[in-house]
């Protein structure tokens, strides 16, 4: 009774393959493709536990004009949905973007993005009135809060890129049984790539911070094959190891599975990840390490 005792967890969803899914952490990353791009995932987490977290979501992005680039900027337009399940609960996301792009030195483009959407919290009270958790015991139903917004920041070119964006921004507090609290996700991204010949290899970081939880740390270094095939190994830093392939079929769908072996004592806490990308034109987005060096626009570029 007299010690108290204090638990720190993950709160937002987490992706293996960020690089993949840059777009989801960062909305200044629409339209860092020359076309249409679509992706889509799901992630299964502590596989070997039941109810263990489910993660899956679909996005969308593409540039609006692409005239006069380097004097009057480019802007592109998105939409990314995602839906976190865990145990009773649920979070569902519906977020549209919009992101300016603009040189602002000869071999730097500077892109800024916002996302604006809704997000529902939902708790599914299966045990009725007789619920063992007293703060679940009342609790049921579901609340919408509108709109929430994520800023992003994002300078590349087409060796490198530097992202900077904050997750909820504007809601923090969720009256559905006992209020609970959230609070501003930080994510800090670099990525570099090095093209020889028909291989590139591409490293990159995501970190991620909030004032009340431990820092989270992911480390990824890829060896794409002629833009057809990579191999990747990441390290989250104390968590996991983890292992990555994506390949290409038909010049314009990817798939991408990533296997996380957990680094601690508790048996089956493996998580599986694959996604699924689409998009009518060669070459991979800023962050994705495709190899393309030969495009004078950075936003068509790696």
């Amino acid at each position: 009774m007299l010690l108290g005792i204090t638990l720190k967890a993950q709160q937002a969803p987490q992706y293996s393959q960020y690089s993949f899914n840059n777009f989801g952490y960062n909305p200044a990353f629409a339209g860092t493709s020359k076309c249409f791009d679509f992706k889509a995932g799901t992630r299964l987490q502590w596989v070997g536990f039941d109810n263990a977290p489910r993660s899956t979501f679909a996005s969308a992005h593409m540039a609006l004009s692409k005239k006069n680039y380097a004097n009057k900027g480019k802007h592109a337009i998105g939409i990314y949905l995602e839906q976190d399940r865990l145990h009773l609960t649920s979070r569902t996301y519906i977020k549209l973007a919009y992101a300016y792009h603009k040189k602002v030195f000869p071999k730097l483009t500077m892109g800024v993005g916002l996302f604006g959407g809704i997000q529902q919290y939902a708790i599914n009270n299966v045990f009725g009135n007789n619920n063992p958790d007293p703060v679940l015991e009342n609790a049921g139903g579901s609340v919408l809060h509108y709109p929430d917004f994520m800023p992003g920041l994002l300078l590349y070119n087409n060796k490198v890129y530097y992202s900077f964006s904050i997750n909820q921004v504007f809601f923090k507090k969720i009256k559905l049984g006992q209020e609970s609290k959230q609070v501003n996700q930080y994510f800090i991204g670099m990525g570099h790539q090095s093209v020889y010949q028909d291989w590139t290899i591409f490293k990159s970081f995501l970190l991620k911070l909030n004032n009340i939880g431990p820092p989270a740390l992911d480390l990824n270094m890829a060896w794409v094959y002629r833009q057809n095939f990579t191999m990747g190994i990441g390290y989250r830093v104390g968590e996991a190891v983890v292992a990555q392939i994506k390949f290409k079929l038909f010049d314009t769908i990817t798939i991408g599975y990533a296997f996380d072996f957990p680094l601690n004592k508790i048996y089956g806490n493996y998580g599986h990840e694959i996604m699924f990308g689409f998009r009518q034109c060669t070459g991979g987005g800023v962050g994705e390490g495709s190899g393309i060096k030969s495009h004078t626009c950075p936003a068509y570029a790696m």
